[in-house]
């Protein structure tokens, strides 16, 4: 993704600015982790998580752009308003999870479809042949978004529901 930012017009016509993440975003991640709710924050890590730990938000922040690669949406503001990111599995080339995050007063007016349509976009043609997904079974928002995406349920452990969508990619 070039480094440069993008408007990214949403359903209604509101405008937000897209661009790739950077090392020196940590603190405005900092913040839009702290803004979300803990029920948001539950979903997004499938887990309750009340603190990034300086590692995390280090690993969120520094991708490489290739195998590690994620965008924020800004609001008029310049405050990250949510993240979408896909990183390579270490141990099955061409295979990357996605993951997404939309702050909550942001939710439901479509940021987090815009933002993971444009990475499986870029997935397919940095020949990526599958992206995964993991979402908490009770994550509704979550999984009408895979499935909207094409992504097929492969599998639910602990109420973990596994998605996989096949890049079509050899």
């Amino acid at each position: 993704m070039s480094a440069a930012s993008h408007l990214l017009t949403l359903p209604g016509g509101m405008r937000l600015g897209v661009r790739p993440i950077a090392g020196d975003d940590k603190p405005g991640i900092a913040a839009f982790f702290r803004g979300l709710s803990d029920e948001s924050r539950r979903r997004r890590f499938l887990a309750p998580k009340p603190k990034l730990s300086a590692r995390e938000l280090a690993f969120l922040t520094e991708v490489d752009h290739d195998k590690h690669v994620a965008i924020v949406a800004q609001d008029d503001a310049g405050a990250i308003i949510a993240v979408a990111r896909y990183a390579a599995w270490p141990d099955a080339p061409g295979r990357a999870e996605i993951a997404f995050a939309v702050a909550d007063a942001w939710q439901g007016r479509g940021i987090g479809t815009a933002l993971a349509t444009r990475l499986v976009a870029h997935a397919r043609a940095s020949g990526l042949s599958a992206l995964t997904a993991s979402t908490l079974s009770e994550n509704r928002p979550a999984r009408s978004l895979l499935v909207h995406l094409g992504f097929r349920p492969a599998g639910t452990s602990s109420g973990v529901v596994e998605y996989e969508l096949d890049l079509g990619v050899e």
